[in-house]
């Protein structure tokens, strides 16, 4: 890897150990203050629609001045976010849209920086390993993280978390330090060419389909973004023991990412998705029957395996086709795109879980069963991928 590869990976690992430390367990701070999931729904709903907001205009930003701008912008409020849950303590769950706007504003502004800089400074034959890379670092500090966090927690109670998140302050602080030393985008500012990306997606049959898969990524993933932690609280009742848990959900998750990165060719990535779409599924199923530790761990395991292995599948599949695309792939666009997509699935799942909760508890379960099963749509629009799409345009360039 290059030295811009390196720094970026490094700190990508400060952002992801402060978010693990604390992500998982503001989770569990809002369930412990509220006891009613509606909580963590409305701040995860807002999260997510804040998160579409602030990502086009981190684009419209990126494309006016500089990637790194959105990033390091998003950095800084994330910081500021978590700031801001150590001031207000135990009144957090009464805020719980107010800190929605702030954490996905900071979200959406991060991930749009984040996702840019890997297409610019990562080449396309490499991305994938490298993607492979940067989610095994994930693993890592998953397995860190939150089993450290859930040790001064275990010990402290509720001033444990204010203090996980204090730590997770300096590591954002220094995340935003070095981010300074990434080099800059020094090619010509251009407009956001949004309107031009809708007419090229209306046209070339591999693009609708493909943002199509985020919208079905997106409804599983909006689940994903609370209940997981509060389904293992609720089996373990102990914060201690979410946190040493993540060692084993950590190392399993590294495994995946290696093997991504190494095993994981273009060739065989639709099977990828074929195969741990089976299994996510198949494990979802005695969980719904019978809730026990057995089954929430098994399917938390495989959980962690789909994490480490679709997301990451899918996301190399969107960079093949987008790079057909004109105006240096409309990569900026893209991400934009993309994460309306993979936002209108997540906005659609939690609102139906919050209608589900409030009005038929009892289908919740099922409702998650269905999020899971609509991904093997997934392997359906991947395995459609066509090599030849590229080769007719080369051929035009050289006419």
């Amino acid at each position: 890897m290059s030295r811009s590869q390196k720094l970026l990976l490094s700190i990508h690992a400060c952002y992801g150990l402060a978010t693990t430390m604390s992500g998982l367990f503001l989770t569990l701070y809002l369930w412990r203050l509220s006891n009613e999931l509606t909580t963590n729904a409305s701040f995860i709903l807002v999260t997510f629609f804040f998160g579409t907001v602030s990502y086009a205009i981190g684009a419209l930003l990126s494309k006016k001045r500089d990637r790194i701008f959105s990033f390091q912008i998003g950095i800084g409020l994330t910081a500021l976010f978590y700031l801001l849950v150590i001031l207000l303590q135990e009144k957090t769950a009464a805020y719980p849209m107010l800190i929605g706007i702030l954490n996905g504003t900071a979200a959406g502004f991060y991930w749009l920086g984040i996702q840019v800089l890997i297409y610019d400074l990562v080449d396309n034959p490499s991305r994938s390993q490298f993607m492979g890379k940067q989610m095994a670092v994930f693993g890592v500090v998953n397995t860190i993280g939150p089993a450290f966090a859930g040790f001064i927690i275990s010990k402290l109670d509720l001033t444990g978390y204010n203090l996980v998140f204090s730590l997770s302050l300096l590591l954002f602080f220094t995340g935003l330090i070095l981010s300074f030393w990434l080099p800059k985008d020094l090619s010509p500012k251009k407009p956001l060419y949004l309107r031009l990306l809708w007419r090229f997606s209306t046209r070339k049959a591999d693009l609708k389909p493909m943002w199509i898969g985020w919208i079905i990524w997106g409804i599983c993933e909006g689940l994903l973004g609370f209940f997981p932690a509060v389904l293992l609280f609720m089996t373990v009742k102990n914060e201690f023991l979410v946190g040493i848990s993540s060692i084993l959900f950590g190392t399993i998750a590294v495994l995946a990412s290696l093997w991504h990165s190494k095993y994981n060719h273009r060739e065989r990535e639709p099977h990828t998705i074929l195969i741990v779409w089976l299994m996510y599924f198949l494990a979802c199923v005695p969980m719904i029957f019978h809730m026990n530790i057995w089954t929430v761990f098994i399917f938390l395991i495989i959980n962690e395996i789909s994490k480490a292995l679709v997301g990451v599948t899918y996301f190399s599949y969107m960079f093949r086709v987008i790079k057909v695309l004109p105006k240096s792939g409309l990569r900026t666009e893209s991400m934009v795109m993309k994460e309306t997509a993979l936002n209108i699935g997540r906005l659609l799942s939690v609102t139906s879980f919050i209608l589900l909760y409030l009005f038929a508890k009892e289908l919740i379960f099922y409702y998650f069963l269905f999020a899971i099963f609509i991904q093997g749509l997934l392997f359906k629009i991947m395995s459609t991928e066509k090599d030849e799409f590229i080769v007719r345009k080369r051929i035009n360039v050289y006419r």
